[in-house]
């Protein structure tokens, strides 16, 4: 019986991260639709989450397990897909940004996290940071506040 409970949760395959901290912090989503929406860090929580263990391509980060939504979960909840866009622009409350191009971002996976190795995030990377595993952590885009999307 415990077996079968160990593998279980195990197929879950998300840590449970208490974001209550931070649960009710926005991010703006610009350009999935006529007018930009806000989206809380709880609605990220309450998607389709998964849990990885990844590493970027450059030395500075290293392993990491991550907790949250892929950006194509999201995209979806809005009737949108990676596919519909030509570029997206990740923007940090540190003024920070990351552009992407559409041959870059439908070809990576790119999470939302919430959680960073089972824990909350800390305060250099509120309210939700961007994972896209085995790349630069140069894109690892921390303290989101609004992503674009430009058609």
């Amino acid at each position: 019986m415990c077996l079968l409970i160990t593998v279980m949760l195990a197929a879950c395959g998300t840590d449970n991260i208490d974001i209550s901290a931070y649960e009710n912090d926005q991010i703006e989503l610009i350009g999935i639709g006529e007018d930009p929406v806000s989206i809380s860090i709880a609605d990220l929580k309450a998607m389709e989450c998964r849990t990885l263990k990844t590493e970027s391509t450059s030395d500075k980060i290293g392993k990491v397990r991550a907790t949250g939504p892929e950006l194509d979960t999201v995209l979806k909840a809005y009737g949108a897909s990676k596919e519909d866009f030509s570029k997206i622009i990740i923007n940090g409350s540190d003024e920070y940004d990351v552009k992407l191009l559409n041959d870059y971002f439908t070809e990576h996976d790119i999470y939302l996290a919430i959680g960073i190795d089972g824990e909350p995030l800390d305060e250099e990377s509120l309210p939700c940071r961007i994972i896209i595993p085995k790349s630069d952590s140069a894109y690892w885009v921390r303290m989101v506040k609004s992503i674009e999307f430009i058609k």
